[in-house]
């Protein structure tokens, strides 16, 4: 099974050893698990030069070193602070009171005793310095400097996210290491603050914990846990109860009927992770979701302008690990074939190499990833970190449907619209859960007029149903992907010259509408005119709710017989403005 973290970030004092070098063992277990592939960073509050002393040969054993309680970092760049020393004002006010005071690079250390005193000088001098405690020693630092700032630096150094990055820590200064990192670890003998807060705590303590957990499941992806403080947060059940899933090391799949508000939700979910810190890519082949570029070190790309190569994409995670939207809707289907043959698999591979991009979204997945798609052959589901979007779920390939943690189903209206697809949901609620197709019906229909349901691999018989939060960033739909895509063939427009009488004309998009409604016989165009049906197919199918009330206004307009000739140049006129123009 692969494995999600890329990285391990240790304490020193009271995690790796109880004082000085730590155990042969425990080396031997970083070292393999750097041979591995994975990075580790120590993350200490000592002085390096002191911890030099104490450990000579302790840079040879890590990609970086975290000093100072995170305000001095040291690694394959050389050694740097991140911030000003602490004003030497203060050591000299200790030392004037009888403390032993040792100063590094950047911050002050002493016994916890001189806490009183310290913060009296820190205040008589009106500085911005910052107390830490470390078991029986006192740390004085420039405000807002943590071990967990200092390594989200390190590993940035290291083109690694703190999301793909495990902390391992046994005091009080150690909160925000743990907190930083994906997965928080207290060693048996951390305080008890820190294992309240820690998502595992483990059996032995120090160096034979950190050894043990090293060669453990967890690291090597066998078991996953999943932290409690990084959740989406999808909306509530009727009872006001919030509804949420993990935001990393599952796969989500969300499925409803054309229109039913899939990839409402998929917005919401990318919106969820990029808030929280992931990298994600969506690979959006209709141009839904490039409003998700509001947010802040998110980019949409192609759309008009073609997409960016692989290579690109992958520049593009890489250098700011942000998130990318990939609008394919203005690509020809051979090209968007072409795509989704490669760009699994070099996203795949490069997760495996520093973790980015955390998520990778498909919106419409039964197109890449049915049993002869393009997509399947790259696809690495066990990675995790997936979400599919699509109406049609039993065409997806057997490795896609299969690896599925987590089902959100949206609920058909009560009114469906006539030309809509059946309702997916209770064959493949059923097919999940295993329930009978009559019961999950029964139960969906207990559900009301709710708009969601979700269901999780590890409790099958559980129907969670819920409505959805607002989003962030508004959800448009774009309808410039109509203009040349060809729409699935319940959808497209079939021309008549009366009740029962096709024509053997039918637009699969609006450009071949637009083509075939200027050809066309006057009848023809009278007919549809007479029934409403231009305005009902641009309203029902394309939900665009202006056009069709411009062609609505348009059909209840006198035509006199058969003369439909101004009627069909004021359609087309419309139609020009609104997107062909």
């Amino acid at each position: 099974m692969p494995d999600y973290f890329r990285a391990v970030a240790v304490d020193f004092d009271g995690t790796l050893t109880s004082g000085g070098r730590p155990a042969d063992d425990v080396l031997h277990a970083i070292a393999d698990t750097r041979a591995a592939g994975r990075r580790v960073v120590l993350v200490t509050g000592r002085i390096l030069t002191e911890l030099r002393a104490d450990f000579a040969d302790v840079d040879q054993w890590f990609d970086a070193i975290v000093a100072e309680n995170g305000a001095v970092i040291s690694g394959t760049t050389g050694r740097r602070r991140l911030v000003e020393p602490v004003d030497p004002r203060i050591r000299h006010s200790l030392q004037r009171r009888g403390h032993e005071v040792r100063a590094g690079l950047v911050l002050l250390a002493c016994r916890a005793d001189a806490d009183v005193d310290a913060l009296a000088a820190i205040r008589h001098l009106g500085l911005g310095c910052q107390l830490v405690h470390n078991r029986s020693e006192l740390m004085i630092l420039p405000g807002g400097v943590s071990k967990g700032t200092g390594l989200v630096q390190a590993l940035a150094d290291l083109g690694l996210s703190p999301h793909s990055a495990i902390g391992i820590g046994d005091a009080q200064n150690d909160h925000t290491l743990l907190e930083s990192c994906e997965l928080g670890v207290a060693v048996s003998n951390a305080v008890d603050a820190l294992k309240d807060r820690a998502d595992i705590v483990l059996d032995q303590p120090d160096g034979l914990g950190v050894a043990a957990f090293l060669r453990g499941p967890v690291l090597r992806g066998k078991q996953r846990v999943h932290p409690r403080r990084w959740h989406l947060d999808l909306g509530t059940t009727g009872s006001g109860e919030p509804v949420t899933v993990p935001a990393s090391q599952v796969n989500l799949l969300i499925t409803g009927a054309s229109r039913s508000g899939k990839s409402y939700l998929a917005g919401m979910v990318a919106e969820e992770l990029i808030d929280l810190g992931y990298s994600v890519v969506l690979v959006d082949p209709e141009g839904d979701h490039a409003n998700l570029a509001q947010i802040p070190g998110v980019m949409a790309v192609g759309g008009h302008d073609a997409p960016p190569d692989l290579q690109h994409l992958t520049q593009l995670i890489d250098a700011g690990r942000g998130s990318v939207i990939v609008d394919l809707s203005q690509m020809s289907a051979r090209t968007q074939h072409a795509y989704y043959q490669a760009a699994p698999a070099r996203l795949e591979s490069l997760r495996a190499g520093n973790g980015l991009p955390h998520w990778v979204i498909f919106d419409e997945a039964h197109k890449p990833l049915h049993d002869q798609g393009p997509a399947r052959a790259g696809y690495s589901p066990s990675r995790k970190g997936h979400c599919l979007v699509t109406h049609r779920p039993a065409d997806l390939c057997a490795e896609a449907s299969g690896d599925i943690d987590v089902l959100i189903a949206m609920l058909a209206d009560a009114s469906p619209d006539p030309l809509a697809e059946p309702d997916p949901v209770p064959d493949f609620v059923a097919k999940f859960t295993g329930l009978p197709q009559s019961d999950v019906v029964a139960r969906l229909r207990e559900l009301g007029s709710t708009p969601a349901v979700l269901v999780r691999r590890t409790a099958p018989h559980d129907l969670v149903a819920f409505t959805p939060r607002s989003r962030r960033t508004s959800h448009i739909r774009h309808w410039h992907r109509y203009t040349n895509s060809t729409l699935d063939k319940h959808l497209q427009f079939y021309f008549h010259r009366g009740e029962h009488q096709p024509t053997g004309m039918v637009a699969g998009n609006l450009t071949q509408f637009h083509r075939e409604l200027a050809r066309c016989d006057a009848a023809i165009v009278e007919h549809h005119l007479r029934c409403g049906d231009f305005s009902r197919w641009i309203g029902g199918v394309l939900r665009d709710e202006v056009l069709a009330e411009q062609f609505a206004a348009i059909e209840r307009a006198p035509h006199p017989g058969t003369n439909a000739d101004p009627a069909r140049a004021a359609l087309l006129t419309a139609l020009e403005n609104r997107y062909l123009g």
